[in-house]
Parts: structure tokens; C-alpha cells; sequence
């Protein structure tokens, strides 16, 4: 099973996924022009978070990473990486519900090096994207 875009897109293989584009495609309903846009919008904005984490993981300012991880958990809904999605629950819920820091630093750090490897694998998947924000 793969997702299908026409043009410059490609042809994803699901078994090994970090992402599919179903979700972000059934919403386009066919506007190719809408899952780049979106697409561009998900590397900036992803890329931003993870800069702002990894400040905030140096002054341990726990409450901003929180809500930098809640953001991130409809970012990561879009594109269906769930793995990437659930971590982020996780860091936000460890921080914000079970009060719980022990072990938050590796997590945090985690969530940030995994969004980049996301973000490195849409610019090489989508050309269009190799242009836009570095990481």
C-alpha cells in the first residue's frame, strides 16, 4: 500500500512509514496545491518548535515545552505520525498532568531529534521542500 500524489510527488512506501499523507489528502480532496501548502506550513512551523524546545530544554523552562509538545500533537495528526504524536502526548502529559520530570530532558530531547528526521525525510521525499527552512 503507498500513498499516491501526481506531478513531483512520489510514491510512499507505508510498511517503513514516518508519515502517510491519507489524513492531509482526504481533507485536500484532490488540491495538490493545498498538501504543499500544508506540507510547507508543517516544516516551518515544526522546524520553529523544535528550535524554541531546544532552548527552552537548555533553561528547563518545562511549562513552554509542554505547550510547544501540545502543538506539535495536531502537527504530527495531519501527517500521521504517530509515533511522533504519541511522544509528544507524552512529553506534555509527563509535564503538565503527572507532574513527572524525571527522564523529561531524554524525552523532549527525543521528540526534537525524531521531528528533524521527519522534516529531513519530507525535504528528500518532496522536492519542493529542499528549499525551504533549514533545520
Amino acid at each position: 500500500m503507498g500513498v499516491f500524489l501526481r506531478k513531483d510527488f512520489i510514491v510512499i512506501d507505508l510498511r517503513h512509514k514516518l508519515y502517510d499523507l491519507s489524513k492531509l489528502q482526504e481533507i485536500a480532496q484532490g488540491d495538490e496545491a493545498f498538501v504543499r501548502d500544508m506540507l510547507e506550513t508543517f516544516v516551518s512551523n515544526v522546524a520553529d518548535d523544535v528550535g524554541k524546545m531546544q532552548t527552552f530544554l537548555r533553561v528547563k523552562d518545562w511549562a513552554s515545552i509542554a505547550s510547544i509538545a501540545h502543538k506539535l500533537v495536531s502537527r504530527f495528526a495531519y501527517l500521521n505520525a504517530s509515533e511522533l504524536q504519541e511522544l509528544s502526548i507524552d512529553v506534555e502529559n509527563s509535564i503538565q498532568i503527572d507532574n513527572n520530570l524525571t527522564g523529561i530532558d531524554e524525552k523532549a530531547d527525543k521528540l526534537c531529534k525524531e521531528s528533524i528526521v521527519l522534516i529531513e525525510k519530507l525535504k528528500e521525499d518532496f522536492s519542493f521542500l529542499s528549499k525551504s527552512v533549514e533545520v
